[in-house]
Parts: C-alpha cells; structure tokens; sequence
C-alpha cells in the first residue's frame, strides 16, 4: 500500500523574501500531491458538496434535494441518475453520519465551508473547482500553472492550525462513512432478495391453498356421487329382497331372468383424488425458487465466447469458441491489427460498454494463465506490460504458485488456496472489476477504475512450457 505524507493547501501568498522563495521550493519538491476527496463528498447531479446526503439500493449517493428534484421531472422514471437502475419505489436512505463529515470536510477545505463551496477551493477568476496536482493549483480552465503562481504551500496542520491526531480522526471519519455507506448497500442488497423471497413464498403457499380447495371441492362432488351410488345400489338389494320373499328360492332362480346388459343398474365408484402435492408442492422447492431468482438480480450473466480474430497464431480454440489453449505451434495467420502477436491472448467476441456483467472460467491446475478486462484500444503488438495505465484491469499466475493482481503498484494475492475456477465481475458505470474464487465466491481482489471506453474479456491461457501447461482455459456456463 503506498504510503502518502502530510497533504498541502494553500495558505497565502507569498512574498519576495529568498527565505519564503526557500520554503515554497522544498515543499514543491518534497510534499506529496494532496489526496482529492472531491469523488466521495460531492453530489454527481449539483457538482457540489453533498447536502442532505442519501443512499440510493444501487448505493450511489446524491443530496436528497438534487434527487428530489431529478426525480420529479415530468415523463422520466425514476431511476439512478448515474447507473440508471430503477426506483421504482423512490426509495432512499438518509446518511446522517456521512452529513456531518462533509460538514467537517468543509470547514477543513481550502475553500472555506461558505455557500459554493468547494474540497479544492475555487479560482477567483472562473469560479471553477481547483484540485491539488503535482503540488500546484489547477482547474479545467485554468490550465497554465503561471495562474497559480503566488500560492504558497505549507503542510496541512501549519495552515490550518490541525493536529496530526485532528487529520488522523478525520481521515477515520471518511473511512468510517465509506463503511456506513457499504452497510446501507448490503442492506438494500439483501433486502431485495428477501423481499423478493417472501413474495414468492406466499404466491407457492397461495396457489397450495387454492390446489387444497380445489382438492375439497372435488372430494365433496365424489362423496355426493357416491351416496347417490350406494342409494341405487340399496334400492336393488331391497327390491331383490322383496321378490325373493314373494316366490320360494327354487322358482325365484329359475324363473327371474336376468335384465339385459344395457338394462342393468350400474353402480360406479369415483376416481380416487390424484395427491399433487407430492410433486408440486413437495419437490426441490428450493432449487425451483433459484433459478426464478435469475429474474432479480441486477446483473447480467452473459455467454461469453472468444473471438478467434484477436487470438495469437499459436493459440488453439475449441470449435464452439469457449475454450483456449497454446498449440505451440505458429500458424499462418493474417497479422491484422485486431490480433495478438507476441502475447498468447485472445479476447471475448463481446464488448461491455454499460451494464454489471459476471462470468466464470476454469483455470483447473494450470501453473499459468491471465484473466481480466482490457480497454478495446489496447496494443496488441510486440510485448505489453499490463496495468490500468495502459487499459488492463486483469490477474495472472505464474509458476504454480505466485497469484498476482497488475495493478499500480502490482499486488500479491495470497488465498488459502489456488483457485480452480475464477469469477469476474464488471461494473461499468461504477467502475469495478472484482475477481472471486468461484467456488465458495472469496474475494481476491478489487480493482478501482474509470472505464474511457468499452471494455472486453481479456484470456491468456499461458506459454505451453514444454507440455506442462497443455490445459486449456475454459469458460463456463452459468445456470
């Protein structure tokens, strides 16, 4: 984790003196560029500090006012404004706590807590929102440095008169609201499914009550079927009895004929009730109330198949295009310049450009392999060192064993075990690529990024090392 110093902020301007022109060079030189917290506390709709703060279920977080107000647009469905998932209820959550630290933030802020006020201050002359970059004040319309060039930095506590331990505690407090701001969001998350879980547990026990009165209904129709049955039938056996007290046994045997086959009383008894709650209502219930479940969840869980115009020469793909390998062997191939040729890559035929996206692929044991998503602009020539810098947001293994995440600075991923089967998850307008352990769903890691342009599944199964690493990659369906 890198490790920053004290931030600067401006704090007067300063005067000719060689020993102030002394200062202002050595902070320039050794300070750090101060950490922008313009992303956590300003509303996406106003651009300002977020008043009245509240939480969206998507877990966005605008001032209750601007959504209010974005909201009761005349035609337009409620819906996040940022990665546009329905409201349909025009449900939020207040963040009381988040409130009140933006309060602090404010009094903090270089621009002072007044009306339009901003994390980074304001510049006189266009009244745009300046950011800390390189140890200087810039902003958009701003761009020379010469416009900031009377700004003096000092270290945050000589400016404004705030301890170390004051900026510690502070720093807690946003790192304590971004929790509060996940719980709201696991919250809403879980909510939903149980929602969702109790609807549809009293639509199975409703349609159970109207089987079980259908049930009635037929069982009381064959009980009044079957006394009229057995009324008949009692009605036979009296008259026989009286015609047999009429004549002696011998002549009421021979002489009494039988009535003709169409003639004969016919005494019928009910079809017994067919017991369909045994099958309807006893089966897997739970593995039924699963797959109905697909129909809730905000994300997409797309087929995802490799394009075989991006794949190195000497990658081979399965015929349905799912599965991937190093044939080491190169092909003859065109060298358009949608294709790899020094990297054994191949990317996905689809591109993501909105939405939540999941997929799985099974690394199996394979000693070696790369997995992720890359920017569609990517360099796919000669040798590419992957980071989010140049559009790769991906993990890889190496040597059977050091499991790596390409991020600025790399990370080394250390799980209880090697994964045999890797989730990924990409949201686009949050700007999130996570990577699971399939099997149980362990996090592995996160990468923090903002997407520029559509993004694509990325598959490197690895050198083929001799033979030992002949497996393929190989991406998997999902229920």
């Amino acid at each position: 984790m890198k490790r920053h110093s004290a931030p600067s902020v401006s704090s007067r301007p300063k005067t000719p003196s060689n020993t102030t022109t002394h200062r202002h060079q050595r902070t320039h030189e050794t300070l750090p560029p101060m950490r922008d917290f313009t992303p956590e506390f300003s509303c996406p709709v106003c651009l300002d500090w977020l008043k009245d703060p509240v939480t969206l279920p998507c877990g966005h977080v605008y001032c209750q006012g601007c959504i209010e107000t974005t909201w009761g647009t005349l035609g337009v469905p409620p819906a996040c404004p940022e990665c546009r998932e329905p409201c349909p209820d025009r449900r939020y959550a207040p963040c009381r706590l988040l409130g009140k630290l933006i309060d602090q933030a404010r009094g903090l802020s270089p621009g002072g807590a007044g009306e339009g006020a901003h994390p980074g201050g304001r510049c006189q002359e266009h009244s745009e929102p300046r950011r800390v970059a390189g140890g200087a004040f810039t902003g958009e319309l701003c761009r020379e440095p010469a416009s900031y060039e009377n700004l003096q930095f000092l270290p945050i506590h000589q400016a404004t008169g705030i301890s170390s331990g004051d900026a510690r505690g502070y720093l807690g407090g946003v790192l304590q609201a971004t929790v509060l701001s996940l719980e709201d969001h696991i919250t809403t998350e879980f909510g939903k499914l149980r929602g969702w879980l109790a609807a549809r547990e009293e639509e199975w026990q409703e349609r159970l009550r109207r089987a079980g009165r259908a049930q009635l209904r037929a069982m009381q129709r064959n009980l009044q079927e079957l006394a009229g049955k057995c009324q008949a039938a009692q009605e036979i056996l009296t008259d026989a009895q009286t015609h047999r007290s009429q004549q002696n046994t011998m002549e009421f045997l021979t002489v009494s004929a039988a009535p003709p086959r169409g003639e004969r009383p016919c005494v019928s008894f009910p079809t017994p009730l067919s017991q369909p709650t045994l099958g309807q209502f006893k089966g897997p219930i739970q593995y039924t109330a699963w797959k109905d479940m697909k129909s809730i969840l905000n994300i997409d869980l797309p087929l995802v198949t490799l394009d075989p115009a991006t794949a190195h020469p000497c990658l081979v793909l399965s015929e349905d295009h799912t599965r991937v390998q190093d044939g080491h062997l190169h092909r003859p191939l065109p060298d358009t310049p949608a294709r790899f040729d020094f990297c054994v890559a191949v990317l996905g035929a689809g591109a993501f450009a909105s939405g939540r996206h999941y997929w799985e692929v099974e690394v199996g044991e394979k000693p070696a392999w790369t997995l992720g998503v890359v920017h569609a602009s990517i360099s796919r020539k000669g040798k590419i060192h992957a980071s989010p810098s140049k559009g790769f947001w991906v993990i890889r293994l190496r040597g059977g064993a050091e499991l790596m995440a390409k991020d600025m600075p790399p990370m080394v991923l250390r799980p209880q075990a090697l994964p045999h089967r890797i989730g990924v998850y990409l949201d686009y307008e949050g700007g999130q690529v996570s990577f699971y352990d399939a099997r149980g769903m362990a996090h592995l890691y996160t990468f923090s990024a903002q997407f520029a342009e559509s993004v694509y599944p990325y598959f490197c199964p690895g050198l083929y090392d001799s033979g030992g690493n002949t497996t393929p990659l190989k991406i998997c369906p999902l229920p």
